[in-house]
């Protein structure tokens, strides 16, 4: 029976913790080529690879490695900050889905997950670009920082005090999760959970990740928030792969680049 390995491309310790039963995700740095270990490919047909969209290039250095060891191989990358690719590999791995619903059930997971931080300065933040007054404002001596909002439609850098509306008021959210939260002001905390549309901060140690290379600082701490309410459905299936025989939900198998063949089912499912 086919079955996958999900993975993240960032700079973590250890991956997130799987449920009691679930397959573990698996991490590696993205430049290491070595790629997971023997055991988190254990009894895995395809593999998914999950990665910041900064580092595409390692990202297909990785998937081509992969497939090297004869693994079928899919490979995304994100808008997401390091955190929330930790996450959402976590959160693919544990789902219990078929190769390819995992790669369909990700995306439209990734799609309504909010990625954001706060951090004391916007000096070296590089993407979302900040204007010049917040450049200014780095320098200046006081002030709360800034709030960074990484995923959706527009990103963006809010200084901390701005009137701030959720990103995306349309998706339901209920928490919001960050590593070492004592570190965020009061008001950036109220600021970050307006952004992402949450109403509850959780501190979660497991999501520390190295991001200064993507916020600019250390002194930097990012935030996640996965959808709420009834979870993410699938989109309708299209068919399936003629090579490999996964479900397909888009024109082609993510796996084979293989375009699939007619439709079985015309309706969704929930993940």
């Amino acid at each position: 029976m086919p079955s996958i390995v999900v993975a993240g491309l960032v700079a973590a310790p250890a991956p997130l913790p799987a449920p009691p039963g679930s397959r573990p995700s698996a991490v590696v740095a993205p430049e290491d080529l070595a790629g997971p270990g023997d055991a988190h490919l254990a009894g895995a047909s395809h593999a998914l690879l999950l990665g910041e969209r900064r580092h595409e290039v390692l990202v297909r250095r990785q998937a081509a490695a992969l497939a090297d060891r004869g693994l079928a191989v899919a490979w995304r990358t994100l808008p997401h900050g390091p955190g929330a690719i930790l996450l959402l590999a976590a959160q693919g791995a544990s789902a219990a889905l078929s190769p390819g619903e995992t790669v369909a059930y990700v995306e439209a997971l990734a799609d309504r997950t909010w990625s954001g931080a706060w951090t004391p300065s916007v000096a070296n933040l590089a993407e979302p670009q900040p204007t010049m007054s917040q450049h200014l404002r780095s320098v200046a001596p006081g002030g709360e920082g800034f709030v960074v909002t990484m995923s959706g439609p527009a990103p963006a850098v809010r200084g901390v005090g701005q009137r701030t509306e959720p990103d995306e008021p349309a998706v339901e959210r209920g928490t919001l999760y960050c590593a070492d939260l004592e570190r965020v002001p009061a008001r950036a905390r109220e600021q970050l959970l307006a952004a992402s549309g949450c109403s509850t901060v959780v501190d979660l140690p497991s999501l520390r990740v190295e991001s200064s290379d993507r916020l600019g600082t250390t002194k930097a701490v990012e935030a996640v928030a996965l959808p709420g309410g009834a979870g993410v459905y699938l989109p309708a299936l299209t068919g399936r792969c003629p090579t490999c025989a996964e479900p397909v939900f888009v024109d082609y198998c993510p796996f084979c680049h293989v375009r699939r063949t007619s439709s079985v089912e015309p309706r969704g499912a929930l993940a």
